[in-house]
C-alpha cells in the first residue's frame, strides 16, 4: 500500500484560514480544538492516518496518546505518524522538533500540507467512528468552544444595573409616615413635599438604563464583527509571511549560484578569458538593458 504524495510550498493562494482548518478537524474527528498551536500533540494526524489507511501499521496505532500535555508524549505521537509515513512511502519530512514547541507558524504550515494530503488520499469508502476509535477519549484543547456565547453572558451581566429602579421602594416609606401620625397635621405637609420632588427624579431612571442595555448589545455585536476581521487579517498576514519566506529562499538559492559562478570566473586559469570577462560584466552591471544583454549573448555565441 502506498499513499499519494503531495508536494506543497507556502507560496500558494488556496490555503485555508485557521478557522476553516479547525472546523474541518473538529467535524471530521468529533474533536474540540480551539487553536492551531494545540495540534502540536500530533494525535489528530495519527487519527486521520488511521481513518485514511486503517490497519496500515497494525497495533502500533494504539500507542497514540490522545489527551496529553507532555512534550515527550507529543514526540511519541509524531513517531507513530512517521511510522505511517514510512509504511505508506510518504516522502514528507515531519519537523518534529519544531511542531512539538507549539508555535503557530510551524503548525499552521504543516496542517496546510496535511489537509492537501488528506484531500488527495481520503476516499470515504468505509464507516469510521472517531470517538469509538480512541475509546471515547477527548481530543482537542478544551471543552465546547463557547467563545461568542461566553461574551453574550458577560454582556448580560452588564445589564444588571437595570435593577436601579429599586429606589422607588424608598418613596413609600416617607409617604407612610403621615398616615401613622394623626395629631400634628401641619407637620405632615413638609414631609409630603420632598416626596413629591423625589418621585419625578426617580421615575425617568429606567429609560436611560434601557438605552444603555441596547448600546451594550450593539457594542457586543460590533466587537464580534471586528474580532472576525482581525482574525481574517492575521490569517492573511501569516500567508504573506509564508510567501515572503519562500521567495527569500529562492532568492538566496539563485544568489549562491551567481556567487559560485563569480568565484570560478576569478580563478587565475579563467580570469584572462574574454568570455569570462563578459560574464563578470554581466554580474557586476547594476542595470542591464535588453540591447546590452543581447550583445552579451551574441558575444558568447561566437
Amino acid at each position: 500500500m502506498a499513499a499519494i504524495n503531495v508536494y506543497h510550498t507556502s507560496v500558494t493562494t488556496d490555503n485555508l484560514s485557521r478557522n476553516d482548518i479547525l472546523q474541518w478537524i473538529n467535524t471530521a474527528l468529533d474533536a474540540n480544538y480551539i487553536k492551531i498551536e494545540d495540534l502540536c500533540t500530533g494525535a489528530a494526524y495519527c487519527q486521520f492516518m488511521e481513518m485514511m489507511f486503517p490497519g496500515a501499521i497494525g497495533t502500533r496505532s494504539k500507542r497514540v496518546k490522545w489527551n496529553t500535555k507532555l512534550e515527550h508524549e507529543f514526540i511519541n505521537n509524531f513517531k507513530v505518524l512517521q511510522e505511517y509515513f514510512k509504511a505508506l512511502s510518504v516522502e514528507k519530512i515531519v519537523p518534529v522538533e519544531k511542531l512539538v514547541k507549539g508555535k503557530f507558524q510551524d503548525n499552521f504550515e504543516f496542517v496546510q500540507w496535511f489537509k492537501k494530503f488528506f484531500d488527495a488520499n481520503y476516499t470515504d469508502a468505509h464507516d469510521y467512528d472517531p470517538v469509538a476509535a480512541r475509546d471515547g477519549q477527548p481530543l482537542g484543547s478544551g471543552g465546547k468552544a463557547l467563545g461568542p456565547g461566553a461574551g453574550g453572558s458577560s454582556s448580560g451581566a452588564r445589564v444588571v444595573p437595570a435593577a436601579r429602579p429599586a429606589p422607588p421602594k424608598v418613596v413609600p416609606q416617607p409617604i407612610a409616615r403621615p398616615t401613622t401620625t394623626t395629631k400634628p397635621i401641619q407637620q405632615q405637609q413638609p414631609k409630603i413635599t420632598p416626596v413629591a420632588h423625589r418621585v419625578p427624579v426617580s421615575a425617568p431612571a429606567p429609560a436611560p438604563v434601557h438605552h444603555a442595555t441596547t448600546a451594550i448589545g450593539n457594542d457586543h455585536h460590533q466587537n464580534a464583527r471586528l474580532q472576525q476581521e482581525i482574525d481574517n487579517l492575521q490569517d492573511l498576514i501569516q500567508q504573506h509571511a509564508g510567501q515572503i519566506a519562500g521567495l527569500e529562499k529562492e532568492r538566496d538559492f539563485y544568489y549562491q549560484k551567481l556567487r559560485d559562478v563569480e568565484m570560478i570566473c576569478q580563478e587565475p586559469d579563467y580570469e584572462s578569458s574574454p568570455a569570462v570577462q563578459k560574464v563578470l560584466e554581466i554580474l557586476y552591471a547594476t542595470e542591464v538593458s535588453k540591447r546590452y544583454f543581447n550583445q552579451m549573448l551574441l558575444a558568447f555565441s561566437r
